[in-house]
């Protein structure tokens, strides 16, 4: 079995490595890493357009190409394009997946995202997972002022921090609050008091490919 892990961010191949580690190191499974930024630059540029969306594609059969069995697209903007990559034998997998899959069968989720651009896909996402499972819930979301440029810059501490501080402020009248990227995860670790259980897309993620292998 071969698992390739997409990232659109360098930075976020350090910040699944405990996760792969925790629940993929011990399983007979080979791991590869990829990296292309410039699907995220471009989509926050112009969105999902028909060139992106080619390019994010292009970018799924190159990796299949090399022997991929699974493939993680760990970007929560362009996971859906991945996902529909046309003519592949690969599975592919974008990383918010499960995380959305728990998330519906709470009857109050709201969704925090540090880019504008992640909110659509994920709304869409949770949508079809409801319909999926047979389930209504009430999902309201905002996007977090302030906190990407810290992680742009490489400072993924102050990231996460501005993230906590913003989760601590919400209320308590959600089921559940869904960290819409994946970069968002750390910021867990400094939630003292979360208002709502906090879900995050890195570790369900490979909790559930754990279970496919």
């Amino acid at each position: 079995m071969k698992i390739a892990f997409l990232y659109t961010l360098d930075a976020n191949k350090a910040l699944f490595r405990p996760y792969i580690e925790r629940y993929l190191a011990n399983n007979t499974a080979t791991i590869t890493h990829h990296v292309n930024e410039q699907l995220l630059s471009k989509a926050m540029e112009a969105g999902l357009t028909h060139t992106v969306t080619k390019l994010v594609q292009q970018a799924i059969r190159d990796i299949e190409a090399e022997g991929a069995d699974i493939i993680i697209c760990t970007c929560s903007t362009i996971g859906d394009a991945a996902e529909q990559t046309p003519n592949i034998n690969s599975r592919v997998i974008r990383v918010d997946r499960p995380m959305a899959e728990q998330a519906v069968s709470a009857r109050k989720v709201h969704v925090l995202a540090a880019l504008e651009s992640t909110i659509e896909p994920t709304l869409t996402l949770l949508k079809q997972c409801g319909q999926q499972q047979g389930t209504s819930p009430d999902i309201s979301y905002a996007v977090i002022p302030n906190a990407w440029p810290h992680y742009a810059n490489g400072d993924a501490d102050s990231y996460a921090k501005v993230i906590a501080k913003y989760v601590e402020r919400e209320s308590n009248r959600y089921d559940n609050i869904v960290l819409a990227q994946a970069s968002m995860a750390p910021a867990i670790a400094y939630i003292n008091k979360p208002p709502a259980p906090v879900l995050s897309s890195p570790e369900l993620c490979c909790q559930y490919i754990s279970r496919l292998i």
